[in-house]
């Protein structure tokens, strides 16, 4: 299994600001829009949205895959990252071979000519002993993508705390998703709250929120939301964010498995 590349040049400079020119060029606050359909045309002109374009179910030697097939509504000028969410099978784990990396790394490339901001996702948690798995498949993803591209992954929060395994990742930005924290979760509040935020300088580009959890101020220069159910005008009101301006309606979109 290939090893994790290690950046001589990291992505993410000494302040946590992503230097790849796609992700400079992201808005600040997007919305992740997951497998059901959302009609998101109400959304201001600067909020963007980060989608499941495609699911991978990682199943003994399989990595099957789900293409999207609910309906997403945006405006044409809405800011679109494809995301691909990846599941590993617990009742039967997967062999995490080569042939399931190349699997994972084929459909990402597949999904990234799905967005319009030249960026695009993956979405993995794994657990402690899939590691080097995941870190095998996000280098294979880099090496294989076009280098205008911007590869961003979603964390645990623990992974950008004291558990630091992502250092020296390919990924051009890393998403720590500060909700859903597992038994620990109120004593990691008050620590991110204490200390302002992820400390180590790749985790501090970008933060996931849920909405049905409270949200901390971090100093994240992009924040990606989590909504249980389908999203609302009135939901994103009620979300704290930074203040946006209203958006008009245009011409809307329509994204589905077969485009």
């Amino acid at each position: 299994m290939t090893a994790l590349l290690l950046k001589t040049d990291s992505a993410l400079s000494d302040a946590g600001t992503p230097s790849h020119p796609a992700l400079a060029a992201l808005p600040a606050n997007m919305v992740w829009a997951w497998e059901r359909p959302e009609d998101l045309r109400w959304l201001p002109d600067d909020v963007g949205v980060a989608y499941v374009a495609s699911t991978i179910m990682l199943r003994g030697e399989e990595a099957l895959v789900h293409p999207r097939t609910a309906q997403l509504l945006v405006r044409e000028a809405t800011p679109l990252v494809p995301v691909l969410h990846v599941d590993a099978s617990w009742r039967l784990p997967p062999a995490l071979s080569e042939q399931q990396t190349s699997r994972i790394a084929q459909e990402l490339l597949r999904v990234a000519q799905r967005g319009n901001r030249h960026v695009v996702q993956l979405d993995f948690e794994v657990r402690r002993s899939q590691r080097p798995f995941l870190a095998a498949t996000i280098s294979a993803i880099r090496s294989r993508l076009d280098p205008s591209i911007a590869l961003s992954v979603t964390a645990l929060a623990s992974w950008c705390l004291d558990d630091t395994w992502m250092q020296g990742s390919a990924a051009d930005e890393i998403v720590p998703m500060a909700f859903r924290m597992g038994q620990e979760e109120q004593a990691l509040r008050r620590r991110l709250a204490q200390q302002q935020g992820f400390k180590p300088a790749y985790c501090r580009s970008a933060v996931g929120f849920a909405t049905d959890e409270p949200i901390l101020n971090l100093r994240n220069k992009r924040r990606y939301y989590f909504s249980p159910t389908a999203w609302t005008a009135d939901k994103w009101q009620a979300t704290p964010h930074p203040l946006q301006t209203n958006a008009t309606l245009s011409q809307p979109q329509f994204l589905t498995a077969s485009q």
